[in-house]
């Protein structure tokens, strides 16, 4: 099982972002054995991980993710490279 952690900041009221991003992720991907764990954290972070891989940044990227482009990454490591 993959499992995606999202880490948002609580007191800047990133969660409900954060909960739109897990629905999404499991809308599509919960099926292919897809788990989301939210944790909230604080200092403005917004990051999301792929076990443990951090594959989306808020500080890094100066922006908060698109639903699709974690999708989009979650089915790629999903796909087995020839």
């Amino acid at each position: 099982m993959v499992e995606v952690r999202i880490i948002y900041c609580r007191p800047c009221g990133f969660q409900d972002r954060a909960v739109k991003l897990a629905n999404d992720v499991l809308r599509e991907l919960g099926v292919h054995g897809v788990s989301v764990k939210l944790v909230p954290g604080d200092k403005g972070i917004f990051d999301v991980y792929v076990d443990d891989k951090l594959i989306f940044s808020r500080y890094q990227e100066k922006r908060f993710p698109e639903p699709g482009e974690i999708i989009d990454v979650v089915k790629r490591l999903l796909t087995p490279t020839p």
